[in-house]
């Protein structure tokens, strides 16, 4: 008895094993289009009871190319978009219609568990930075430092981002990958700069930069 139970339990831990065995490893490499957003970003203090910010959100979208090893995902991503940027002076506001473009650089760490033979889906966790080529007003000047100069890439930054993918498999090689993902935004020079010009007693602060991205593709595994 004891050595059929021994035999039962063998069995059982190589059934496991085959159930949660590693994905097979395999390059593949892809392009598509992606959406992106910041919802938030900026800085704001407060001072005699006024509260006074500059708040930049920003949408775009644009196309992307991806390269992937199994377990990993570089991509880099050319987009253009614009926003409202808002400023409140203590009660006096003013918003103006910004164009931008850009340029991410993308590492995500992603572990695929098989739906079926042909999907297979997968969390999503890593870093982007995103380089700003150019960030213009409504009058096509571009937004400028504390000296007086151009500056877009004084609104570049580092995102931290999170969330999930899926790869739907037309043939052994061509598939279709879709993600989604929520980012988190590092302040960047620009809105650095803003907090350091106003008077600490004014209690100035940066604000969270945040947003979605969507990304959808074609991928082509080796």
């Amino acid at each position: 008895m004891a050595k059929k139970r021994f035999i039962v339990l063998v069995l059982a831990v190589f059934i496991a094993g085959g159930a949660f065995a590693l994905p097979e490893f395999k390059l593949s490499a892809g392009a598509g289009g992606y959406f992106t957003s910041d919802f938030g970003g900026g800085a704001e203090a407060s001072m005699g009871g006024q509260t006074m910010s500059r708040k930049t959100p920003y949408f775009g979208g644009g196309g992307l190319a991806f390269l992937d090893a199994t377990y990993a995902e570089l991509s880099l991503g050319f987009f253009g978009g614009g926003g409202t940027f808002k400023t409140d002076m203590g009660g006096s506001s003013s918003e103006s219609d910004t164009s931008i473009t850009g340029f991410d650089i993308g590492l995500l760490g992603k572990y695929p568990f098989a739906v079926s033979e042909k999907l297979s889906v997968f969390p999503l966790l890593g870093i982007s930075y995103r380089i700003m080529l150019s960030v213009k007003d409504e009058d096509g000047n571009q937004y400028q430092n504390s000296d007086g100069d151009d500056a877009p890439g004084d609104f570049s930054a580092l995102w931290i981002r999170f969330g999930g993918g899926l790869d739907f498999s037309f043939t052994d090689h061509v598939y279709l990958r879709g993600g989604l993902l929520y980012g988190l935004r590092l302040a960047n020079k620009f809105e650095n700069d803003m907090v350091d010009e106003i008077p600490s007693a004014a209690d100035p602060k940066t604000l969270l930069g945040h947003g979605l991205e969507v990304k959808i593709a074609v991928g082509y595994r080796f």
